[in-house]
């Protein structure tokens, strides 16, 4: 098991997901951690967990080019976008330069715990009634066609 999120988008802005996969008798609990998180986000985070998270991206950007498929990635992004050739540059430098306080009002601006959507994938005979206790209102069930 793993929690994980991401932004994505292209031209246009795109969602913030956050998901994971967890125990049906976790359920709960795990919808409001997230939940917990995502308030928590908006009060900035330690000056460790910032650091890790720098270092993090800065080094993933090496497996941009690791293969001919993930540079073919890179170039296809800087053809779409009409992107500057040293974009992954500017963008190191955007993130190797970013202060906490800077992240902080980003999360404020774009996280929005209030605002945003759960869906919550499960037994709905065990996990609706307890979902209730969150503070969403009630569960909506959705039921296909």
């Amino acid at each position: 098991y793993g929690a994980y999120s991401r932004f994505s988008g292209t031209s246009l802005p795109g969602p913030f997901l956050a998901y994971s996969s967890v125990r049906s008798n976790t359920t709960r609990e795990s919808v409001q951690l997230f939940k917990d998180i995502m308030t928590q986000y908006r009060d900035g985070i330690s000056p460790e967990d910032f650091d890790f998270t720098r270092n993090a991206i800065l080094k993933s950007n090496a497996r941009s080019f690791e293969t001919l498929g993930a540079l073919l990635g890179v170039l296809q992004n800087i053809s779409n976008y009409n992107l500057p050739a040293d974009f992954v540059k500017q963008d190191e430098n955007v993130v190797r330069n970013m202060t906490p306080g800077e992240l902080k009002q980003l999360a404020i601006k774009y996280i929005l715990p209030e605002k945003m959507i759960y869906v919550v994938v499960g037994d709905a005979a065990t996990q609706m009634e307890p979902l209730k206790s969150i503070g969403f209102g009630d569960p909506v069930l959705y039921k296909p066609l």
